[in-house]
């Protein structure tokens, strides 16, 4: 059981349980994910003759928690880069994000960009039944939002934008996911007077649905790995909009596949949702570019595909 913070007695008795299973199981590939794990599992394997490989799913160095956690996950990610074997990044934006902040050469790095199933995401149901099972039938446009209620989704600057655009836009919005800011969200909505127009749905298996209920999904995030919400809203045929950061920008290729706002930034988001609205045409096309590419490029057969080959290639090239 790890915890997220930094808690030096914990982390090594957690570290010292990691150790105890490799040298139990005595793998050929060790592969940790995150940062606390991918830490202590590192280091854990550090002595033992297997590939040790490191997928960060964002840099913790890259998220808002201040200059000086910054400054130390930066160093620890640099330390434990000695002790890694291949950096195994999501997209290409975290290749350069590594390669700036010196983590590892760059030979040891390769990019397994995410795979996801397109058709767990497809829905044939009539979209007008939906909305009104959702309460959201009487209203022009509806965005969605899908992940965990917490800052780093950037929810809050929906709301505002969301308070930008009235009374010009009959506007609604639906926001699946739980997390330690929802009542914070709520009352927010409460105080600029949107309550009657934000509906907090909970934990949803039917992402299919909603994704099909929206008329734009809307990810505005501060930082990601590469998001799997993205990447099912637009394999599901719904126009997005997302901020500009690492790992959206990769999948919506600037405007190409989508539409990109400024980060922490509630004037540019409401904006570019305006402008996505006004121009259903355009919509129609860059959502049939995002289906595509997704299909074509973040299949989870290629994905598993990448995996094998990459394990294999490391476990002969480490151990021998």
């Amino acid at each position: 059981p790890m915890v997220r913070k930094i808690r030096p007695a914990r982390d090594w008795a957690c570290m010292s349980a990691i150790r105890d299973l490799i040298r139990s199981w005595r793998p050929d590939v060790i592969h940790s994910h995150s940062s606390k794990a991918g830490f202590l599992a590192r280091f854990a394997a550090r002595s033992f003759p297997c590939a040790n490989l490191y997928t960060p799913h964002c840099f913790a160095f890259t998220m808002s928690v201040g200059p000086l956690r910054q400054a130390l996950y930066l160093q620890l990610e640099r330390y434990a880069g000695t002790l890694t074997d291949m950096l195994v990044l999501l997209c290409e934006s975290e290749r350069q994000i590594a390669l700036d902040a010196s983590i590892v050469p760059w030979e040891k790095i390769t990019v397994v960009p995410t795979g996801i199933r397109p058709e767990d995401y497809q829905c044939a149901e009539d979209r007008d039944e939906i909305r009104r099972e959702l309460g959201v039938g009487g209203f022009d446009l509806v965005l969605g939002v899908v992940g965990a209620l917490v800052v780093q989704k950037g929810h809050t600057y929906l709301l505002s934008a969301m308070e930008r655009m009235l009374p010009d836009v009959n506007v609604a919005a639906v926001f699946a996911g739980r997390g330690e800011l929802e009542a914070q969200l709520r009352e927010q909505a409460r105080q600029i007077g949107i309550a009657d127009r934000v509906f907090f749905l909970g934990h949803r298996a039917d992402t299919a649905r909603l994704y099909r209920a929206m008329d734009l999904f809307v990810l505005p995030s501060l930082w990601e790995g590469l998001p799997y919400v993205l990447m099912e809203a637009m394999v599901a045929g719904t126009p997005a909009v997302a901020t500009d950061i690492p790992g959206n920008r990769d999948l919506l290729k600037e405007d190409y596949a989508g539409w990109q706002a400024q980060p922490r930034d509630s004037a540019s988001l409401a904006a570019t949702i305006v402008d996505a609205a006004a121009s259903p045409d355009e919509c129609r096309k860059r959502a049939e570019r995002a289906e595509e590419m997704i299909r074509r490029h973040h299949g989870l057969d290629a994905m598993i595909t990448q995996y094998v080959r990459l394990y294999s290639d490391m476990a002969v090239s480490v151990g021998g």
